[in-house]
């Protein structure tokens, strides 16, 4: 119930290895799996690092309606430096994609920017700062203690800032999608189709 930093350290008794996060809601596709899975097998053993699946963010926006992402930020090494909520996010006509919050009009995005959609891979020492974090948070006064919610965007920004943690970009072609909105169900439904039919996942799946 406190978010996704509550959710995860929930696991800590159960999981002794490099792990992934995603939302259980959302598909990211097979390359996205590919390329966190090689990167969790660098990190058994060390500690200090993570790992971020980065989509184009053309590959993420939806025809029915606005959405909201993290644009992110590396450096010259690959590492992120930081994820930028990016509000009301909508495709126009036009083919361009613009942020619409402040104007209607829109502010143009690049369509390649990197966006995190919550796709994140940790070494089981991640546990214990989360655990440490989220009882920091808990015992604050701030906001309503039957809303509020910790999740693991500020928990890595924190750990990056506060730590010194290391998180690698891992950036794919994958095409992300989920049901944002209700009408996004109809395109969801005939993107999995397309897969089946392609062989990329068995029918019976």
């Amino acid at each position: 119930p406190y978010g996704t930093v509550h959710a995860v350290t929930c696991a800590k008794n159960v999981i002794h290895e490099p792990f992934a996060v995603i939302n259980a809601d959302d598909y990211y596709g097979r390359d996205a799996f590919k390329a966190m899975a090689d990167y969790l097998h660098q990190l058994q053993g060390t500690e200090g690092r993570a790992a971020m699946v980065a989509y184009y963010l053309k590959n993420t926006v939806s025809e029915n309606g606005h959405v909201t992402r993290g644009v992110c930020t590396k450096d010259a090494e690959g590492n992120l430096v930081k994820v930028t909520e990016t509000y009301k996010i909508l495709p126009f006509p036009d083919g361009t994609i613009r942020d619409i919050n402040d104007d209607p009009n829109g502010a143009i995005l690049d369509p390649n920017a990197l966006v995190s959609m919550n796709f994140w891979g940790f070494a089981p020492s991640f546990f214990a700062e989360g655990e440490a974090y989220l009882s920091r948070f808990l015992a604050s006064g701030d906001g309503d203690p039957l809303k509020k919610e910790f999740v693991l965007p500020a928990l890595v920004d924190t750990l990056m800032h506060e730590k010194g943690l290391k998180v690698e970009v891992l950036s794919t072609d994958a095409v992300w999608f989920g049901v944002t909105y209700k009408e996004d169900k109809a395109y969801v439904a005939g993107e999995l189709k397309k897969l089946h039919d392609q062989g990329v996942y068995p029918a019976a799946l």
